[in-house]
């Protein structure tokens, strides 16, 4: 029979040791969470994705100088330090294999992988401590065994692996948890030398959760907690020892809260959101309840990316805050009320609620997330596992009743591995993930942005303004920065579709709400280029040239706009500059190209369209300017086989209309075709 006092082992004649323990446990861990993920590894990009990675030029770095660190480490504000060690391991992606999403999501799954190995570590660990190890040291293994498992396979956890960029919150989890691991190893060794190694270890891990991401700053607080609840004890002589030795977490907090937080924009935050510091309060009461909710009754129906949630304007309005607040003090006192006789129950609780403070306290920002609950959720489900084995052990004298139990448990993690599977099929595609949201809460602008996005990146333009437009009706964004995001989906829109000047006016309302936003300005100077208002797009270049110096797309805009304001030299400079930056950039290539037509140095001129024809072997630009200047050389067996391709690409159109069709866009053209020297080239040889 499965009992207590045999640690549940199962009835079969092998005695494991506690190294074979852990070898399993890491085998069977890596196995069910490859399984639960394995539809996830080439998942697309989402959301936030796009802006922090995909088009964020700090981590696209091809080498380790300190200046390509430097602005990596920076963020994406380039002020102060931000989340660095993340967006580090980002330009470490990026540097080994581009932008191919598979390596993001190896490193997510293995970052998972890690979290749930040291936290199955320190829970075993846990329970064999002085304080609680004559409750729990014969269950220690089983109990830590399948709490583990619960958080591992849960699928609130999905966003916080599939969705790439928040490995900011689970690589921050997994030091946080290491921390924690490592203090408590040197608070249990016997030998001074590995209490100091420990010890450190556990101060590096630290640093590098909260160089991670921001809330890891409640580190401090959480292993004090930890100590007076778990190894010291809960009692009034404790409390007032570790009261004495509070002020050093505070430090730290406020330290990283220093370089981390601007303090005065706080209260600036909410000016872009829809709620007040008060009505962000009260509503997040009832979103930790919510998220509560989720972690123990999670089925796909409930989950999705984006959630709808009513703001609590006062106590009683909607009726759940009240009864939210009232719950949240409730269990905060049972906490304290059980702390000398059950200390893990109440620290379980207390680390939920301490975790989420930063996330859910005074500053503005999403009213909810899934993979906020990634770290304050790690301990809870060792409540669980604890009942799971006293439902074991209390019906040990019933085999029938106990293998129904032990089939119930067994049913239940292959339901959490299976939720996250389906979970993962959504959220690994955009299409579906946004059309998921939508279906679960249709009300939301920001599901219909994106999808349309989704659609105009798949060429279905229609589909994705019929998106945009549910997206402006519902006008339900949640800050000024979804708006004036929506505002630029619409810019785009009609950019593609040849309308310009409305297109400006939404790129310019959107600009002065994203300032940081690098596409405004990018896609502001070609309309004033196409205007042929060069000196306005001059100046809105050069003016980003400030934030983003090695932007390449940036300075291969700026040199097309130098040489059609007639600075050949200038613009020479910027397009190699920007073939420096990346060698397989080519638009350059037509400037210099160009540029050495008109010093007359035509050798020069034909080396670099050729080059540039054999990226795009069909572009008809190349072929005209290598007929002008065959023709100028007098290379006829090289002017015949372009001609013959001239041909090939007109097919029955006539070549004054094939030209000027090809001339609709001049502005944007660095060569520009001599229609009447083209004819005249194609007349002497009796092919027009």
């Amino acid at each position: 029979m499965l009992t207590k006092e045999n640690g549940f082992a199962l009835p079969i004649n092998l005695k494991f040791s506690v190294n074979k323990k852990y070898v399993f446990t890491f085998i069977a861990l890596f196995i069910a969470l490859f399984l639960s993920y394995s539809n996830s590894f080439y998942g697309d990009w989402h959301f936030d994705d796009i802006v922090n990675i995909v088009q964020n030029p700090y981590i696209q770095i091809s080498s380790f100088n300190w200046d390509s660190v430097r602005h990596c480490v920076y963020g994406l504000e380039q002020k102060r330090l931000s989340r660095p060690l993340s967006y580090l391991s980002f330009a470490l992606n990026y540097y080994f294999d581009g932008s191919n999403v598979f390596g993001y999501h190896l490193v997510n799954f293995g970052i998972h992988y890690l979290t749930a190995v040291f936290l199955f570590l320190l829970i075993y660990n846990i329970l064999k401590l002085p304080l609680i190890r004559e409750k729990y040291s014969l269950i220690a293994y089983p109990a830590a065994l399948l709490a583990t498992f619960f958080w591992a396979l849960n699928p609130v956890y999905v966003t916080s692996v599939t969705y790439v960029v928040q490995r900011m919150a689970s690589m921050s989890a997994l030091f946080y948890i290491m921390s924690m691991y490592f203090y408590l190893k040197s608070r249990t060794q016997s030998k001074l030398r590995n209490t100091i190694i420990y010890f450190s270890l556990c101060v590096f891990a630290g640093l590098a959760a909260a160089l991670s991401k921001e809330n890891a700053v409640m580190l401090p607080v959480s292993i004090l907690v930890f100590d007076l609840f778990l190894i010291q004890g809960f009692n009034k002589e404790n409390v007032l020892k570790v009261l004495k030795i509070v002020v050093l977490p505070l430090i730290i907090i406020l330290f990283f809260g220093f370089l981390y937080t601007d303090f005065s924009a706080i209260l600036d935050g909410y000016k872009i959101r829809d709620f007040t510091l008060m009505q962000l309060f009260l509503t997040e009461t009832r979103i930790m309840i919510f998220y509560l909710s989720l972690l123990f009754y999670p089925i796909n129906s409930r989950l999705t990316l984006l959630y709808d949630v009513d703001i609590s304007t006062s106590l009683f309005q909607p009726w759940t805050t009240i009864t939210s607040i009232l719950l949240i003090v409730a269990l905060i006192g049972l906490a304290f009320y059980l702390a000398k006789k059950r200390p893990l129950i109440s620290f379980c609780i207390i680390f939920y609620f301490l975790n989420h403070l930063i996330e859910g306290s005074i500053f503005a920002l999403e009213l909810i997330y899934e993979h906020r609950n990634y770290l304050p959720s790690m301990f809870l489900f060792l409540l669980p596992a604890e009942f799971c084995l006293f439902a074991l052990n209390y019906f040990s004298y019933k085999k029938t009743i106990q293998l129904f139990v032990s089939f119930g448990i067994i049913l239940l993690l292959f339901g959490l591995g299976d939720t996250t599977y389906r979970r993962n099929a959504i959220v690994s595609n955009d299409d579906k993930l946004w059309l998921d949201n939508i279906n679960k809460y249709p009300n939301l602008s920001r599901p219909h942005s994106n999808l349309g996005n989704t659609y105009i990146y798949c060429r279905l333009t229609e589909k994705g303004f019929q998106e945009y437009e549910k997206a402006m009706s519902a006008n339900k964004f949640g800050s000024v920065y979804a708006f004036a995001t929506q505002e630029h989906n619409l810019g785009r829109y009609y950019f593609q579709e040849g309308k310009y000047d409305k297109a400006l006016s939404y790129f310019e309302k959107s600009y002065k709400v994203l300032d940081n936003f690098l596409a405004n300005p990018i896609y502001i100077s070609k309309i004033k280029i196409f205007q042929n208002k060069l000196s306005e797009a001059h100046n809105v270049i050069e003016q980003e040239f400030r934030k983003y110096p090695t932007n390449i797309e940036l300075i291969e805009i700026f040199s097309l706009i130098l040489f059609k304001e007639g600075k050949y030299h200038e613009a020479e400079i910027y397009a190699k500059k920007a073939l420096r930056y990346n060698i397989a950039s080519t638009f350059p290539l037509t400037i210099l190209a160009e540029n050495s037509r008109n010093k007359g140095n035509y050798q020069s001129a034909i080396n670099l369209w050729c080059l540039y024809q054999k990226t795009y072997p069909l572009n008809p630009h190349a072929n005209l300017a290598l007929i002008e200047l065959y023709a100028k050389t007098d290379n006829e067996k090289m002017l015949n086989e372009e001609l013959a391709k001239l041909n090939c690409y007109m097919g029955t159109n006539n070549l004054r209309s094939y030209i000027d069709d090809l001339l609709k866009d001049i502005n944007f053209l660095a060569y520009v075709p001599d229609v009447h020297k083209i004819i005249a080239i194609v007349n002497a040889r009796g092919k027009y």
